[in-house]
């Protein structure tokens, strides 16, 4: 179900989300907002911005497969550097 919500454009074009909006969609302070312009029409669409960028990336980086553990790629990258560091020495 659409709704329609009636704002202001104040100085320098900016706009204010009505509270029930940002409460609703839990929009912060630093969060960005990717507005497409298509015509006549305007289409705003609102991304997170995490609060604590590593520990996002960290936890994203979990979440991807790529047919290997994040273990298993760590001990592939210590192994890697242990070679590199080998053929260095010898």
């Amino acid at each position: 179900m659409a709704s329609m919500y009636k704002v202001k454009v104040g100085k320098q074009g900016r706009i204010v989300l009505p509270k029930e909006l940002r409460e609703a969609y839990d929009v912060s302070t630093g969060d960005e907002a990717v507005i497409i312009a298509k015509g006549q029409e305007l289409t705003m669409h609102l991304h997170k911005v995490a609060k604590d960028p590593v520990k996002h990336l960290t936890e994203t980086s979990k979440k991807i497969s790529i047919g290997l553990s994040a273990e298993k790629l760590k001990q592939r990258a210590d192994e890697e550097r242990i070679k590199q560091f080998r053929s260095i020495r010898a």
